[in-house]
């Protein structure tokens, strides 16, 4: 019996709306943030950002008051409870909530579970923050269900002390069946030094919404209508035949990845750039996703594409 390959994949560039450029994860002085929250609004509209969730420690700041034009700000919170196989705290950020989830913040008795079942309760969106930061394992994050994402790149763990990117816990989920969104945030405080560039307006998720409105950004989110960034573009992607292309701003290299030893890179030779490739499926994958890295070794990634095979 022949098999067939059933794809999924929320593609926002099949998608009707407009192309909106966001973060997810930023402080204020109203927690352990150095700037106002006039002030970082104003930060990132003037960096060309279209939308910003102010996700203080323990708290739901109020975002409902005149700001900056143009940027609509998602209330939320970031809370950090519970502890790791390796005794740290799992940190999760709640987006799209009004008021506080009421828990203490660094409660190592309560559950995440808990968190996240509640932050869902509530109509939140729950990610999980930063875990190779937070030194969790997949065996953690595998303990845990309901959240959307993980953050595969965050600016401030990036900058602060190499450890920005959760890359290989996202493959591990994936391998395993446990279909997440990767996200791409700043976890904003404006911290710097004479060592350290700023960490805010440095990575972002381009998101496909209907409108400019808070409910339109929050239901593309939840649909995995973007991408993720901290450099290069991606212009398109398609998926026809069993084959997944996609098209990018110039970049140095793009990688198919997927399951343990299967999956495709496409590098360019010396003194050339690549703006499209294309991967034909294998029939053992079950997922694929996309990472395109430039020059300056910064990169971007889809969603995966989810595979599923069926006779």
């Amino acid at each position: 019996m022949r098999e067939e390959r059933s794809l999924r994949f929320s593609n926002p560039f099949a998608q009707e709306g407009l192309w909106l450029k966001g973060n997810l994860h930023a402080h204020t002085a109203e927690s352990d943030g150095m700037l106002s929250l006039r002030a970082i609004a104003y930060l990132y509209r003037q960096n060309g950002y279209d939308f910003l969730a102010v996700t203080d420690h323990g708290k739901v700041t109020d975002v409902s008051g005149p700001h900056t034009d143009g940027l609509t700000l998602l209330a939320g919170e970031e809370i950090s409870v519970g502890l790791s196989e390796a005794r740290t705290s799992f940190h999760i950020v709640a987006v799209g909530l009004h008021k506080p989830l009421g828990v203490r913040e660094g409660s190592t008795e309560l559950d995440p579970q808990a968190v996240i079942d509640e932050i869902r309760a509530r109509g939140g969106i729950a990610l999980l923050c930063h875990p190779y930061w937070s030194g969790l394992s997949v065996g953690d994050l595998l303990r845990v269900n309901g959240y959307l994402g993980i953050e595969v790149f965050n600016s401030s763990c990036f900058l602060s002390i190499g450890r920005g990117h959760s890359l290989v816990h996202w493959d591990d989920l994936l391998t395993r069946g446990r279909p997440v969104y990767g996200f791409a945030t700043d976890d904003a405080h404006w911290h710097f030094s004479d060592h350290r560039p700023p960490d805010a307006c440095y990575a972002w998720i381009m998101l496909k919404a209907r409108s400019r409105a808070a409910e339109d950004i929050l239901n593309a989110i939840s649909e995995g209508l973007f991408y993720s960034s901290y450099g290069p573009q991606v212009k398109n992607m398609a998926i026809e035949a069993g084959k997944i292309t996609v098209e990018t701003s110039p970049v140095k290299a793009i990688s198919f990845i997927s399951n343990a030893e299967i999956g495709e890179r496409f590098t360019a030779g010396d003194g050339q750039l690549l703006t499209a490739a294309s991967y034909r499926l294998l029939g053992r994958e079950t997922y694929v996703r996309v990472e395109c890295t430039d020059e300056l070794s910064k990169s971007a990634w889809t969603n995966p594409v989810l595979v599923a095979n069926r006779a």
